[in-house]
């Protein structure tokens, strides 16, 4: 699933409204989670996560966070992870869908949400949690990998088939990058903080800064920068690289996913 939050470096107009962070617990604060979905993603009903999964989530082990306002308890945005287990049978946090307001996407929400789950994994010991995200948005890149210091060790072609009915996913095949944040991690720490990795990169991958414009402008170009993209990760992840930087393009220029030697970031 997409992760709609924005840079969160940049304020719109008008001021930010006052807002707490908390679990998500009742059939109502559920229900705010699902027309959430409707306006981010605009889904149809078919492609919706139910009321139902929320509910059954929060008694086996998963939680859902919300921003909610404190004047009018309007729901913001949302977290929604799941319980998960890797090949080694390995648990780990499954952050499947986080999602901000459209007018509140860069004030720093999703930011906040995604330290809450970082919070509640801490809190059971459990590391790392993971999501995807289409490798073409450069601002969700931004996000997970620089500002939160996610790292990529997998691509996944076309991971949910052609049949999304969300609007942000027709055109192009659902290509997904798949984030490891280990929350525990010295690298992490220093994202939160500011605080960026010094050596080179060896390797790169560009794509647009603005792939949305592209494909109102231009499909088939879109459909070439995504077969680009995914020949570019299948090469540096089969040479034994991962992606642990990002640079987003400035002045028109291209972002690009930057690579390094796997060196086993989840352990330093």
């Amino acid at each position: 699933m997409n992760s709609n939050l924005g840079y969160d470096t940049a304020y719109p107009e008008g001021p930010l409204p006052e807002y707490e962070i908390r679990l998500c617990e009742s059939v109502d604060d559920f229900a705010a989670c699902v027309d959430l979905q409707r306006t981010v993603w605009q889904f149809s009903e078919v492609d919706l996560t139910p009321v139902r999964s929320f509910v059954i989530t929060h008694h086996s082990g998963g939680f859902t966070y919300g921003a909610f306002s404190t004047e009018d308890e309007q729901l913001l945005g949302f977290s929604y992870a799941l319980p998960a287990f890797d090949d080694g049978n390995r648990p780990y946090i499954y952050s499947h869908m986080a999602a901000v307001l459209p007018e509140w996407q860069n004030v720093g929400l999703g930011m906040k949400l995604k330290l809450a789950q970082r919070d509640h994994a801490r809190m059971r010991n459990i590391t790392p949690i993971k999501w995807t995200f289409d490798p073409l948005q450069s601002r969700n890149a931004y996000l997970n990998i620089v500002k939160l210091g996610g790292v990529v060790r997998t691509y996944f072609p076309n991971y949910y088939g052609n049949r999304s009915t969300s609007a942000l996913h027709r055109g192009l095949d659902t290509d997904r990058l798949f984030i490891e944040w280990w929350v525990q991690s010295r690298h992490v720490a220093n994202a939160l903080n500011g605080v960026q990795r010094q050596d080179d990169p060896v390797a790169a991958v560009e794509i647009p800064y603005d792939i949305e414009a592209m494909k109102r402008r231009n499909m088939d170009a879109a459909r070439a920068w995504q077969l680009k993209a995914r020949a570019g990760f299948h090469k540096c992840l089969a040479d034994g690289l991962y992606c642990a930087g990002f640079e987003p393009g400035r002045d028109g220029g291209n972002s690009r996913y930057l690579f390094y030697p796997d060196e086993g970031i989840e352990m330093r």
